[in-house]
């Protein structure tokens, strides 16, 4: 019995080695919602995926058995090609989120050279210092590139050229790494150097920040997905005089890869890379519905807006309420019964209709145009009445009676301004305190103040 439970024991310390070793091999790519400029500054990089590899290679390192002559030709001498003069660093880093996979690679190089623009028949720009990025969008580590594999290639000029899988050359002795380049794949990329190119002085680093989106390469991405990633460093230190170049290869490119390889292309040996982490559920809510949440922005644009052009408007009106002193003295005619009306003008005795209108529907919102019906007279006839008689608006008018009421309620301690406010029709009690201040210069608190006094 404990000979079985010895055994157990061991096969399951054996099987969580296997598990931790398997997990430590894949590399761990972090979600991220960091709004990227791809601007080759990676100074917002810092708490991302790393991976750093240098060139240690002293000769052309090939560990596959494919013929080499779709990029070699038969007659390329290896024995001539250039060792580097100094030796390349390279940094590699990476997160995803829900729309793109993001790398920025640093590369610590003494010598710039790019001397090849390439043509349209067949791009050379793998000539010139640059990376190579390779992806595997299935993780199917196949033998040779198919249609879910891709190159991306930037140069240290900022030239790109993008190559797929050719399915037709899959099967293809002859063929090496079958692919087609001029894809219509897009992405982004930007170079930062320091240091000149071709110059021949002594340079020191350049970076690459690079953006697929993932619909480019038809991916949807999710966490815990898998692909494989090659990630690769052309280095090119002597100018195109000092070397032999024979058909797309030439003896002063120095190739070399993070699995340490100087051939490359061969899905079967890049490294499995898995998308670790998620988005918030702010964020997946606003990628489910962005849609939405376009009609929901200008919504609440318009509202704000809405709210915005009131809160002007009755600042605007606000600086038209007159103080008491601006008044005529004769306004007071409005609220004084003794009068004899028949001694009254004709506007006199309209606005003393609709001051006793106001008197008898305090307590009710009032507009210019009911006060006008109610006197029996057009709004454009109120108007000039009472810009003829106090200089003031009809909407003014109707304020400066109810103000006149609410001094009365404040100085008969029938209430404070909030209950004021409410008696006599206005719907905010602090806009009520503010015309009430604009008209007689002190708030109704202070108002009440100096009448106890």
């Amino acid at each position: 019995m404990k000979f079985f439970l010895l055994c157990g024991v061991i096969s399951l310390l054996f099987s969580f080695i296997s598990s931790s070793q398997t997990k430590k091999s894949i590399l761990q790519i972090p979600y991220s919602n960091l709004n990227l400029q791809v601007d080759g500054d990676l100074s917002e990089w810092e708490e991302y995926f790393e991976f750093t590899f240098s060139d240690t290679l002293n000769s052309f390192n090939n560990e596959t058995n494919y013929k080499l002559n779709n990029i070699y030709p038969e007659e390329f001498d290896f024995d001539k090609l250039l060792l580097p003069k100094s030796r390349n660093k390279v940094r590699f880093r990476a997160f995803w989120n829900n729309e793109n996979f993001c790398c920025a690679i640093t590369v610590y190089d003494k010598h710039f050279y790019a001397q090849n623009h390439g043509r349209i028949d067949k791009p050379l720009i793998h000539l010139n210092d640059g990376i190579e990025l390779y992806i595997d969008t299935k993780n199917e580590g196949t033998a040779k590139m198919d249609v879910n594999d891709y190159q991306f290639l930037i140069d240290i000029r900022n030239n790109t050229e993008v190559f797929k899988g050719d399915l037709k050359e899959i099967l293809a002795d002859t063929v090496a790494v079958p692919k087609n380049f001029a894809q219509n794949i897009l992405f982004y990329s930007s170079v930062k150097k320091i240091g000149e190119i071709n110059d021949g002085i002594e340079d020191s680093v350049y970076t690459i920040e690079i953006v697929i989106p993932f619909a480019a390469i038809g991916v949807t991405p999710k966490s815990n997905m898998r692909m494989r990633l090659d990630v690769c460093v052309n280095d090119i230190d002597y100018p195109l005089s000092q070397s032999t170049q024979i058909e797309e290869v030439s003896t002063s490119m120095w190739p070399f890869s993070w699995s340490g390889y100087s051939d490359f292309g061969y899905p079967k040996f890049w490294k499995t890379v898995q998308l670790t982490g998620s988005p918030s559920w702010l964020e997946s809510f606003s990628e489910q519905y962005k849609r939405e949440w376009f009609w929901i922005y200008l919504v609440t644009l318009a509202i704000v807006i809405f709210i915005i052009s009131l809160l002007l408007y009755r600042t605007y009106k606000l600086k038209q309420i007159p103080t008491n002193e601006e008044i005529d003295k004769k306004s007071s005619l409005f609220f004084n019964n003794t009068f004899d009306e028949n001694r009254l003008s004709y506007n006199q005795k309209i606005l003393k209709s609709i001051s006793n209108f106001i008197i008898e529907k305090q307590s009710e919102s009032i507009h210019s145009e009911n006060a006008a019906k109610a006197a029996g007279i057009s709004l454009r006839t109120f108007q000039r009445i009472t810009r003829e008689e106090l200089n003031l608006t009809p909407t003014n008018f109707i304020y400066v009676i109810k103000l006149k009421l609410v001094a009365d309620f404040l100085k008969n301690k029938k209430g404070n301004v909030t209950d004021a406010a409410y008696e006599f029709g206005f719907s905010d009690p602090s806009y009520c305190s503010k015309i009430f201040k604009k008209y007689y210069g002190v708030s109704p608190t202070e108002f009440v103040k100096n009448i106890t006094k």
